[in-house]
């Protein structure tokens, strides 16, 4: 049993968190205590944000940092009573179209040679898992995802880019996500998707969230543009 640590990052926000490291099993804890806190909330309760593996419960003055503390420690028990770490997920199972053409995955070329790698491998690779979303964060909309198959883990960029286009699908370390809008970014960019992954004028306003399985699935680049 994981004991969670809990602490204040502000007068009116409280993390408590099971881990630091990315791992899915505690993650899945994260997503079970979001789901229990919003279906159990108390008075003054704002929102709660997951991240890999925590989880920060922001509130307003109408309930004490105490109150908050206790009310988070109890959901926290009763869902480590609870949760079922053998069932992968409750999110959406999602296939995104990628389009891996080297003009729009701009860093494919430097990421086959640092990996010693074809393209088509690159590419064989990137789509022959389903990958968790452990967290939205950086941006709004923006999946981090693991984990990436290890022959695939590259670094980050050395010197960021300035402007990296909506839809870019990226991976860096263990990880692979999406740029929901142009941004700069330090993620090594290998295709693009012509899916909006966040969108102001939906009721949801990100396609993803915490604990979806995300599967690729690769396009051709007149497929790309009839898309958009």
């Amino acid at each position: 049993m994981i004991i969670p640590r809990i602490y204040n990052i502000h007068d009116q926000a409280i993390t408590i968190e099971f881990a630091a490291a990315i791992n899915e099993a505690t993650n899945m804890q994260v997503i079970a205590l979001q789901h229990a806190v919003e279906s159990n909330p108390i008075k003054g309760f704002m929102e709660a944000v997951p991240a890999y593996g925590s989880l920060t419960a922001y509130f307003n003055d109408q309930v004490s940092a105490s109150t908050v503390r206790a009310w988070l420690s109890d959901l926290s028990d009763q869902v480590s009573n609870t949760v079922d770490t053998s069932l992968r997920t409750n999110g959406k199972q999602i296939s995104i179209p990628v389009c891996y053409d080297p003009s729009l995955g701009t860093d494919l070329d430097w990421v086959a040679a640092h990996l010693n790698l074809s393209m088509e491998a690159i590419i064989d690779l990137h789509t022959s898992i389903a990958y968790r979303v452990y967290m939205i964060g950086f941006i709004p909309g923006f999946p981090y995802m693991g984990t990436l198959p290890r022959a695939l883990e590259v670094p980050r960029k050395q010197t960021p880019s300035m402007k990296i286009p909506a839809g870019s699908v990226a991976i860096a370390g263990k990880q692979t996500g999406i740029y929901p809008a142009e941004v700069p970014g330090g993620w090594q960019v290998i295709g693009r998707t012509p899916l909006k992954l966040f969108d102001l004028s939906q009721s949801v306003c990100s396609f993803l969230n915490a604990g979806d399985l995300v599967t690729f699935k690769p396009i051709t680049l007149e497929a790309y543009n009839q898309y958009t």
